[in-house]
């Protein structure tokens, strides 16, 4: 078989043909090209599954994605939790201005404007892997925040525990990546500051007398006041 080397169309020729009937040119032998496989070399097939380490430390790829964050760190006094959120109930509850301030200095709940105050209890799991469920915890968030907060939701939040209850303080969403807030409201400490402020008022005036003075002046005043009526009384009377 022959091909020509100029028009390079692939085409094989007889060898009774000896020019190209394409170019004219002059048809050469063609010689079959064989590739020879070394003895016992195998090709491995190409895994979608196979490990991938871009660290150069040992570490594969498929361990970091596996990583899951740590769903309760202590910082202080205070608690940082991670996780997603399985179950949100909000309540509303009429409040007068007194029960509010009650409620601040001895609850630590922040002083909501209007007539109600607003609390939303969530319950938040942490990340599990192939197991059926993982650690829970109950937190409590004061002020009205519903809607913006639902069921499987990636959330950061910081805790303050106050007796058997974990108040949340700040929520973050990872899922809009922002931090949820509440209506304005007054916090707690400042009823806190507030009440001890009075008492050491209270406590100046009294040791200074001044209270004792301002007293005495009453006193005084109240029995001039009661001895006119009753002379008013006892000369009208007759």
């Amino acid at each position: 078989m022959k091909k020509c080397p100029s028009c390079n169309d692939y085409a094989l020729y007889d060898d009774e043909i000896t020019t190209c009937p394409l170019c004219g040119a002059t048809l050469v032998t063609y010689r079959r090209t064989v590739v020879h496989r070394a003895t016992g070399s195998v090709v491995k097939p190409v895994s979608s599954n196979a490990t991938v380490n871009r660290s150069g430390t040992g570490d594969s790829q498929s361990s970091s994605v596996s990583a899951e964050p740590s769903f309760e760190t202590r910082e202080g006094f205070r608690y940082i939790y991670r996780g997603t959120v399985t179950e949100v109930n909000s309540h509303a509850r009429y409040h007068n201005r007194l029960k509010k301030i009650i409620n601040a200095i001895f609850r630590g709940e922040p002083y909501q404007f209007g007539n109600t105050s607003h609390e939303t209890v969530f319950r938040l799991e942490e990340f599990h892997r192939g197991r059926l469920s993982g650690k829970k915890r109950d937190l409590i968030f004061y002020g009205d925040i519903e809607g913006r907060l639902n069921y499987g939701d990636d959330v950061r939040v910081v805790v303050k525990k106050r007796g058997d209850r974990y108040v949340a303080t700040k929520i973050y969403s990872n899922e809009t990546e922002s931090q949820i807030r509440p209506t304005p409201q007054i916090p707690a400490i400042f009823f806190s500051l507030l009440l001890l402020l009075v008492v050491f008022l209270s406590y100046y005036l009294v040791s200074s007398g001044i209270v004792v003075a301002l007293l005495a002046k009453v006193v005084t005043y109240a029995i001039l006041i009661i001895a006119f009526l009753i002379f008013i009384k006892s000369f009208f009377g007759d």
